[in-house]
């Protein structure tokens, strides 16, 4: 896997090397946890609600 922010590469690897909280709110703005997918066990994104 790849992630871009605004053109560039920020990480590269497989996802669950990747795939934090710091970087999808890096790439997103987005407050989230990440979680492991219990059917596929890829790390799966929950959006956290706003306080």
């Amino acid at each position: 896997m790849i992630a871009l922010r605004e053109g560039n590469i920020v990480a590269q690897g497989a996802p669950k090397e990747i795939v934090t909280a710091e970087l999808i709110e890096k790439i997103y703005g987005l407050r989230c946890m990440i979680i492991d997918d219990p059917v596929a066990g890829t790390p799966l994104v929950v959006p956290l609600g706003r306080r």
